[in-house]
């Protein structure tokens, strides 16, 4: 098998790119290293320092012969695309345009776009959300990803494979501590660090945290299989950021309390997954539970 994998060198793709060479597919990734790192791909990858929108690409993907494109890379922050709407939709929106032309003109026949789910519903009519709830993203970002899949979805041949994995908030090994999003990465730094939490908003919000490794392996399930579609990949648990705070402070016996700041612009109160789908269409579910998670990711940090 022969996969193209786009923001390959970021914290998801990095994880995704480990486990197809695990399974002896042939990898080329492209990523501009304007989040990814390096550092984090196997030496087994065949690597491009490109933007997924470069003019060189089109000859590339065609002579690659790829079977499947996955699509990683992105604009992760919520805080970033309220504060740089524009940007936001150039990196989400028009580049991703750019890579699905290339990828059907060099006749790739399946497509895995990893979308967001945790800004994907906006704030709940019900929990947890299914694929059917009502899409209504309340931030740039939100809007961003969900164009995007309406995009592949009106715009692939119809001979081709496509589906959309709607992440809820994923944690783990390789994320940026020093980043906008990840509040599982930022907090274990600090805390490591000694330094001061802060939590936006009284720290009631919850969300739905699922570990890298099961996202990795919800990509490699969808190419094994013939689902196509929109899915949700979610632990289907909902964990509140004072929860987050107080398990990672005992994994690190961090003593400090957390300081509360107003809550940001653009991020729901409660959201969580319904994942049924994937464990019926992928026979996924996610297996690394929050406390082993934790731990994890706190060991890879340190």
């Amino acid at each position: 098998m022969k996969a193209i994998l786009t923001g390959g060198a970021g914290f998801i793709g990095s994880h995704i790119a480990d486990d197809l060479i695990g399974k002896g597919a042939k990898v080329l990734v492209i990523d501009d290293l304007s989040s990814g790192d390096i550092n984090n791909l196997s030496k087994s990858v065949e690597f491009l320092n490109l933007n997924i929108a470069d003019q060189k690409l089109p000859k590339i993907l065609k002579d690659f012969k790829a079977n499947v494109l996955i699509h990683c890379a992105a604009q992760a922050s919520v805080a970033q695309s309220i504060n740089m709407p524009a940007f936001d939709a150039e990196v989400n929106i028009l580049n991703g345009l750019q890579i699905i032309d290339y990828a059907v003109n060099a006749d790739v026949k399946s497509y895995i776009y990893l979308n967001t789910g945790g800004a994907l519903y906006g704030e709940p009519n019900y929990l947890p959300c299914d694929e059917q709830h009502p899409i209504k993203p309340i931030s740039p970002y939100g809007l961003s990803k969900w164009t995007l899949e309406n995009y592949f979805d009106l715009l692939l041949p119809s001979s081709t494979k496509f589906t959309s994995l709607r992440l809820a908030n994923v944690y783990g090994p390789r994320q940026d501590p020093e980043g906008e999003a990840g509040v599982v990465a930022i907090f274990s730094r600090r805390m490591l660090d000694d330094k001061d939490v802060k939590i936006f908003g009284d720290g009631e919000q919850s969300r739905d945290f699922v570990y890298v490794q099961d996202v990795a392996s919800a990509v490699l399930a969808t190419i094994d299989t013939e689902a196509q579609g929109h899915i949700n990949i979610g632990s289907g648990e909902q964990t509140s950021v004072n929860q987050i705070f107080k398990q990672l402070s005992t994994e690190i016996s961090y003593t400090k309390k957390p300081l509360y700041e107003p809550e940001r612009q653009g991020d729901v109160r409660h959201i969580y997954l319904n994942a049924t789908k994937a464990e019926e269409d992928l026979n996924w579910i996610a297996s690394i539970n929050l406390q082993e998670g934790l731990k994890r990711t706190v060991d890879a940090l340190r």
